[in-house]
């Protein structure tokens, strides 16, 4: 019996043209470690269990950027800008409906469940890569987004956004 380890190599490690894919969430999971860490069974077996709980207790949303529309570019802040899903299942009725060619990302939300909003935070917020773990942190209240930008980044800025169920 294989575990999410075996499967994250064997993905891989497959041939040039191979069509085989794993689940998005043992990739999101998988690519939330450093490099250095994604050789190493053990840390690759617990993030994804521990990326599962996350998922479980609703403390994983998706992000779909959608930052250029009609010419115009968009960036963090604006209302538009990013799109977040409570679940896949959401994202996935979306996409099919707004941009079947889409992307979206999973990645998790600090302090709680997300419930209605979540706060966003980007220590680049002219960045656009959204499929970075860095890329942007996520809170489930904006008293612990202001806490955490207090410690880490005193000038940082947070954005509220939506969670679309």
């Amino acid at each position: 019996m294989s575990d999410a380890f075996d499967k994250w190599v064997e993905w891989r490690c497959k041939p040039l043209g191979d069509s085989r894919s794993i689940p998005a969430e043992l990739y999101a999971a998988v690519t939330s470690l450093p490099e250095a860490d994604r050789s190493d069974r053990q840390r690759v077996n617990e993030a994804v269990l521990r990326h599962d709980e996350a998922r479980r207790e609703g403390r994983t949303v998706w992000l779909y950027l959608d930052d250029y529309k009609d010419g115009e570019s968009r960036t963090m802040g604006d209302p538009e800008w990013v799109k977040v899903f409570a679940s896949g299942r959401a994202v996935d009725a979306w996409l099919q409906d707004h941009d079947p060619e889409g992307v979206a990302w999973e990645y998790e939300v600090d302090g709680g469940p997300a419930e209605g909003s979540v706060w966003l935070y980007s220590p680049d917020p002219g960045s656009r890569d959204v499929g970075d773990v860095d890329w942007v942190r996520l809170f489930a209240s904006q008293a612990c987004a202001e806490k955490w930008v207090e410690q880490n980044d005193p000038t940082g800025k947070i954005w509220e956004y939506p969670v679309q169920e």
